[in-house]
């Protein structure tokens, strides 16, 4: 009677093996249906910035620099030459060279911390609007230098003129409009500090 409960106990035993091999075999068939394995690999390069701002700065790159910038008086009929009124503009011009940056770039001028003498009468920033314009396109507080079909900046079209513009503002005293106006402007130059700055354009 053992002997046959043994034998029963081992069939059972060979049966139960054989249907966990084949339901294994059944997942394992109809997962592969629908799973791939496969490798992939990639790289992805930082992008290269090299923006040269003034040639006083050796081709160096820079994200920000300050440079005592000479601008020019811009004659006005309706303001005596070389004197500073409201309306009265100032203008220089800076290269940008951007070889070799392969992203847009976002480009400011603010006026700098005064460390020379100005003329007397003269209050810099809180009197005068500083704009640029790159390539002679619109003025603003700032810029954004695009890139060209999408492609790093050359020798080409990587060399951008920047003018820079001091705009007068019309003072709220008329003791400050007497002390502009009667400010004249050696040889109608006038040099202050500004601060340029770049950076990566962030956007779409």
């Amino acid at each position: 009677m053992a002997k046959n409960e043994r034998k029963t106990r081992t069939k059972r035993a060979i049966f139960v093996v054989i249907a966990l091999l084949l339901v294994a075999y059944l997942i394992s068939s109809t997962y592969a249906r629908y799973s791939t394995v496969g490798e992939a690999t990639g790289k992805v390069d930082i992008a290269e910035w090299h923006v040269v701002m003034t040639p006083d700065d050796g081709g160096a790159a820079l994200t920000s620099t300050t440079r005592d910038i000479t601008f020019t008086v811009q004659s006005n009929n309706n303001v005596v030459p070389n004197k500073i009124a409201p309306a009265v503009t100032a203008v220089a011009t800076i290269e940008l060279d951007l070889t070799g940056t392969e992203v847009a770039v976002d480009f400011t001028a603010t006026v700098g911390e005064m460390t020379n003498n100005l003329p007397s009468g003269v209050t810099l920033p809180s009197r005068v609007t500083l704009t640029s314009a790159v390539d002679g396109g619109t003025p603003g507080t700032a810029q954004v230098i695009p890139l060209v079909n999408n492609s790093a900046f050359t020798t080409t079209n990587g060399k951008k003129t920047v003018t820079l513009t001091l705009t007068w503002e019309n003072s709220d005293t008329d003791a400050a409009k007497t002390e502009d106006t009667a400010v004249g402007v050696a040889g109608g130059t006038l040099t202050i500090p500004v601060t340029l700055t770049v950076q990566q354009h962030i956007g779409a």
